[in-house]
């Protein structure tokens, strides 16, 4: 089925709301105790909340977003100098067999819409930096930026994707209304090349290293300088967890070295390169010093 035929709107029914639930379950392989309720949901939407869903052809759900109005986070460098209140992004995802194929970034431009129509200037979410396709979408596509690294945020979770490793998190800070954000939005993401920016003068902090076996092992983390960083992640995290739970581990302590040092430097994520290096694929955080 075409993405064409897909339609994005706020829910309305008690059925939409339940199927908002299972799908939870379905899209991120967890417990039934980690479901947002459609009591929840319902209650959150009729106060200043939205909860939306992306719809097939034929009227099944097949993603779903969720957001509700809170305040700032004193401890979020982005999101400091703004309005008091904004929009936290709690959720949002896409059943399997739709994956990469714009339905996330679809809702996430309707939920950008929305905000403007309410004058929300900011909406801020959490993802795993080591999960770069939600980079691609989040830093890359949407334009938003991040200077906010939250070590173990969630704890131990139990689900599929994230139980094994620490919970670090990237809070990222989007202001829809901005200029950056507009132009991403309007002009499309323009990928950066690696082989520029290295010529123009990067700095890579923790550059991997091959390993006999394909996989990459991070460096030591090196002072930040210049006014361009790159912070390299690996290209595969899932893979990588299933093949080796203890270098995704050295890889989950490397990119948090390495952001805390850049951040606490005054650096801001601002997207996401890719390219292949030696045979091998690679992926790297864009952070620019603030002026």
């Amino acid at each position: 089925m075409s993405t064409k035929d897909i339609t994005i709107a706020p829910l309305q029914t008690m059925e939409q709301y339940q199927t908002c639930e299972r799908l939870q379950q379905t899209i991120w392989r967890s417990d039934p105790v980690e479901v947002i309720p459609a009591h929840l949901l319902i209650t959150a939407q009729r106060h200043g909340g939205l909860v939306l869903g992306a719809f097939d052809g034929t009227g099944e759900m097949i993603g779903c977003l969720f957001g509700f109005a809170g305040r700032v986070a004193p401890d979020n460098p982005a999101a400091i100098g703004g309005p008091l209140w904004q929009h936290c992004s709690h959720f949002m995802g896409i059943v399997p067999e739709w994956r990469g194929r714009g339905v996330g970034y679809r809702l996430k431009l309707a939920q950008r819409e929305w905000a403007l129509s309410q004058g929300i200037q900011l909406a801020t979410w959490t993802y795993d930096p080591l999960e770069t396709v939600n980079g691609v979408l989040n830093l890359g596509k949407l334009g938003a930026v991040c200077r906010c690294y939250l070590r173990n945020l969630y704890g131990e979770i139990a689900d599929e994707l994230n139980s094994g490793l620490p919970s670090d998190r990237f809070e990222v800070a989007w202001w829809v209304g901005g200029a950056w954000v507009r132009e991403r939005v309007e002009r499309g993401w323009q990928r950066p090349c690696l082989d520029d920016l290295l010529r123009d003068g990067a700095v890579i902090l923790n550059p991997g290293r091959p390993r006999a076996d394909g996989w990459l092992e991070p460096g030591e983390t090196r002072k930040p300088e210049g006014e361009r960083l790159l912070v390299e992640t690996p290209a595969r995290m899932q893979a990588l967890k299933a093949a080796d739970m203890g270098l995704a581990l050295a890889w989950r302590l490397s990119v948090r070295a390495a952001c805390e040092t850049a951040f606490a430097a005054g650096y801001t994520a601002c997207d996401v390169v890719r390219a292949g290096v030696d045979g091998l694929p690679r992926v790297y955080y864009l952070l620019k010093r603030e002026t």
